[in-house]
């Protein structure tokens, strides 16, 4: 089996962005679990979540999947998943990604270390370990990230890998080789989306991924492989869901943070799909901590919940299909 790609070749870089973001808050939260699986001749780690209040056999699953160089603890720190999650009935689970990354499928030269790595295996043995375990159920099932884990978790979700109910995608609506192996996304989910305009690693209107200029040497050959446009994404989960005609579109400007534009597609009894334009914003979490310095990543926008909002949508599918629970507060 090749070599998994090594995420820890830059020690220094790895020190300097732990010593970041250990000013920011950002380490391991209480009450994270951390557990192991065998998939693939390998151990597997990931850490769960306190449980949400109740019987967690029929409640839904929420996959949390970080960026590359993050882990699990980190970008559950991030995105507050970690307590706000449980207290909207969910049972949040952060994985880890080998040598903190996940094969996401994009077919980039450069990545081929990667390739090596089943992550599609570990995450549908991960699914029905929990399941077997009475601690959530098994169909359903939510999935976040935020860059390399959105890519992942777009692909999971267009391929139909998973029982997938529901995607929330940040800085990262898809790539160019998912897309081509498989135009129209396989099952309709829920499909919430957040795209800096001003992203330097994954571009909004789509192309090779990677900080600016270095990604777009000898000609734009996409080496870390090519991004797909946001609006390409958000339109094509639409048409997969059955939503038609023109999508509402408000602007929202918040003062002294960046404005945002809400596109949103939706029909009666059809999945919606909505997608939050940062106008001027980074590769970040809104409404998560400026983790890298805003002159490397972009700024993030303080003021958009993109957790709130994600666990709002979630909750609603589940309040309109068979597998409902009932509103739990955020």
């Amino acid at each position: 089996m090749a070599q998994p790609f090594d995420g820890n070749r830059r020690p220094l870089r790895r020190r300097l962005q732990r010593r970041y973001q250990q000013r920011h808050g950002l380490e391991s939260p209480p009450g994270l679990t951390r557990l192991t699986i065998g998939v693939g001749g390998l151990t597997r780690l990931y850490w769960l979540a306190p449980p949400p209040p109740g019987d967690n056999r029929g409640a839904p699953l929420l996959l949390v999947l970080h960026g590359a160089g993050g882990q699990g603890p980190g970008t559950a720190a991030l995105t507050a998943l970690d307590a706000r999650g449980p207290a909207a009935g969910f049972v949040a689970v952060f994985p880890d990604g080998v040598n903190r990354v996940w094969n996401d499928s994009r077919g980039a030269s450069q990545l081929r270390r990667r390739e090596g790595v089943d992550d599609v295996a570990f995450l549908q043995a991960l699914v029905s370990e929990l399941a077997s375990q009475g601690r959530a159920r098994a169909t359903g099932v939510y999935l976040t990230g935020i860059s390399n884990g959105a890519l992942m978790s777009e692909h999971i979700a267009r391929h139909g890998l998973l029982p997938v109910a529901g995607i929330g995608l940040v800085a990262g609506p898809g790539t160019e080789t998912s897309r081509a192996a498989m135009p129209r996304p396989a099952n309709p989910a829920r499909v919430i989306l957040f795209s800096g305009t001003a992203d330097p690693l994954v571009p909004y209107a789509g192309g090779p991924i990677g900080f600016g200029r270095l990604a777009r040497r000898r000609g734009g050959t996409g080496r870390r492989g090519l991004a797909v446009a946001a609006e390409v994404s958000a339109n094509e989960w639409a048409a997969a869901n059955g939503v038609g005609g023109a999508p509402r579109i408000e602007r929202l400007t918040p003062p002294g943070d960046l404005p945002v534009t809400c596109i949103t597609r939706e029909q009666a009894g059809r999945p919606p799909v909505i997608l939050y334009r940062i106008e001027g914003g980074g590769h970040t979490w809104p409404g998560g901590a400026q983790y890298l310095p805003a002159r490397f990543i972009g700024p993030v926008a303080r003021t958009l919940d993109a957790t709130g909002i994600m666990l709002a949508q979630f909750r609603q599918n589940e309040s309109t299909t068979p597998t409902s629970r009932g509103q739990v507060p955020l």
